[in-house]
């Protein structure tokens, strides 16, 4: 029976489109220093075969590509994070709210993501870090998604069994298959840059596929219990 739902950060607690769209910016700036005819619209279509080739980072695999001396990646990206730091805000998710107030009735409902301590503190401001029973993030362990060890060590940390957790999340490749792995059950949600990703196997399709977590109904969860 499920108890747990784990939510991705990004993607699924925040919406991350003006975040995508200062990226954009900045990296285009950056690497218009090395070619002045580089623009957003050459950035997207990077970033669209940095999702199909499902590329750990867009953002890292965009720089790389793009500029002249490799060996300026490192000083490039660190500059890149700076500006970024400067200009982003977090915006929650439309309908995650009342999500979080719906189902933090019947199950308990926990943080998968990336995101830091910071992240939390804004959850925390918009009085919305009560509906979590478990909210720990990222800063609290030394490995990330995708790994499967990051996904041991959260379900270990709140005593959850895998079968008895669903990961909520944007990103096939992050979210739903190392979730997979280790047992859960899985629910896509299609939203931000990662929407047009599409699993290359049958072993990498989601349970469930929502384009908002507005759809998400108790009814969904419930089902998932029968599903092998």
């Amino acid at each position: 029976m499920i108890k747990n739902i784990f939510l991705d950060a990004g993607g699924v607690i925040l919406n991350e489109d003006a975040f995508e769209n200062i990226s954009a910016n900045i990296i285009t700036d950056i690497i218009k220093c090395f070619d002045r005819n580089y623009s957003v619209e050459n950035y997207r279509k990077d970033a669209e075969e940095a999702v199909y080739r499902y590329v750990p980072s867009v953002y890292d695999y965009i720089l790389y590509k793009n500029i002249v001396n490799k060996n300026d990646f490192k000083e490039l990206k660190i500059k890149y994070k700076e500006q970024l730091k400067e200009q982003n805000r977090f915006r929650l998710m439309d309908g995650i709210e009342d999500f979080l107030m719906r189902f933090s009735k019947a199950y308990n409902i926990g943080i998968l993501g990336q995101y830091g301590s910071g992240f939390k503190k804004y959850l925390e401001e918009e009085n919305i870090l009560k509906y979590f029973a478990f909210s720990e993030t990222q800063d609290d362990y030394k490995i990330t998604k995708p790994d499967t060890r990051y996904f041991e060590a959260v379900l270990k940390r709140y005593n959850c069994k895998a079968e008895e957790s669903v990961m909520v999340g944007d990103r096939i490749d992050k979210d739903i298959i190392p979730a997979k792995l280790v047992g859960m059950k899985t629910i896509r949600v299609k939203a931000g840059l990662h929407k047009t990703q599409e699993p290359r196997t049958p072993d990498e399709m989601p349970d469930l596929t929502v384009d908002s977590i507005r759809e998400i109904e108790p009814e969904m969860i419930k089902s998932m219990d029968h599903r092998t």
